[in-house]
C-alpha cells in the first residue's frame, strides 16, 4: 500500500487535484475519508462516542451499495483526488423533500479530509456538483445542514446559497438528533 502524504491543517503547499465521478472501486477508501471527515468536522458538535464508533469499513460498505445503484433516485458522487489519492468527495441526488418544486437536486454530502482545507478543493466540488444539475436540467439544488455548524453554513453561504425558514430533527445515528437547517439556491 502507498503511503498517503500527510499535511497539517493550514499548512498545504499549492497542489494541484483532480475532481472526477466516483465508482464503486472507490468504496473503501470514499468509506474511510468520510469517517475521518466526521470525525474532525463534527467534533464538537456531535457526542464523541457517536464519531468514535464510526468504522471506515461499514462506511465503506455502504458506499458500495450506493454507488452500484442502491441509493436515491438520480444518485451521484464525485471525487477529489491529490496526487492519485481521494481527499473528498460530494454526493447527490433529486431531492427528497416534497415541499421542494419540481427539477431540484439535493446535495446530500460535501467532505475533505481536514488537512485539505482551504485549498480550494470544497469549492471546486461544490461548483462540479452545481453544473452537473445545470447539465441535467435542475433548476434549483437544495441541501442539509446542521445547525450548529457555523463554519460550514458560512461556505455555503457565500457560495450563494440562502437559508429557506425550514427546519427539521434529523436522526444522526447512534439514537443521536441534530436539528438542521435547509438551504436551496436557484441554478437557473
Amino acid at each position: 500500500m502507498r503511503s498517503r502524504p500527510t499535511y497539517a491543517p493550514g499548512t498545504l503547499p499549492i497542489m494541484d487535484f483532480s475532481i472526477r465521478p466516483a465508482h464503486a472501486d472507490d468504496a473503501d477508501r470514499l468509506g474511510e475519508v468520510h469517517v475521518l471527515a466526521w470525525q474532525w468536522a463534527y467534533r464538537g458538535l456531535m457526542p464523541d462516542d457517536l464519531l468514535d464508533s464510526l468504522r471506515p469499513k461499514s462506511r465503506g460498505r455502504a458506499w458500495r451499495s450506493w454507488l452500484e445503484g442502491d441509493a436515491h433516485e438520480d444518485f451521484a458522487a464525485w471525487v477529489a483526488e491529490v496526487d492519485g489519492e481521494i481527499v473528498g468527495f460530494a454526493s447527490s441526488s433529486i431531492a427528497r423533500d416534497t415541499d421542494l418544486r419540481a427539477h431540484t437536486a439535493e446535495l446530500l454530502s460535501i467532505y475533505l479530509l481536514e488537512p485539505f482545507l482551504g485549498a480550494g478543493i470544497g469549492h471546486a466540488l461544490l461548483i462540479e456538483v452545481e453544473e452537473a444539475w445545470r447539465a441535467a436540467g435542475y433548476e434549483s439544488g437544495a441541501l442539509w445542514v446542521l445547525a450548529s455548524n457555523d463554519r460550514t453554513r458560512r461556505f455555503y453561504e457565500s457560495h450563494g446559497w440562502e437559508t429557506d425558514g425550514s427546519t427539521k430533527l434529523q436522526n444522526l445515528g447512534g439514537g443521536e438528533e441534530g436539528e438542521v437547517v435547509r438551504y436551496t439556491k436557484q441554478l437557473t
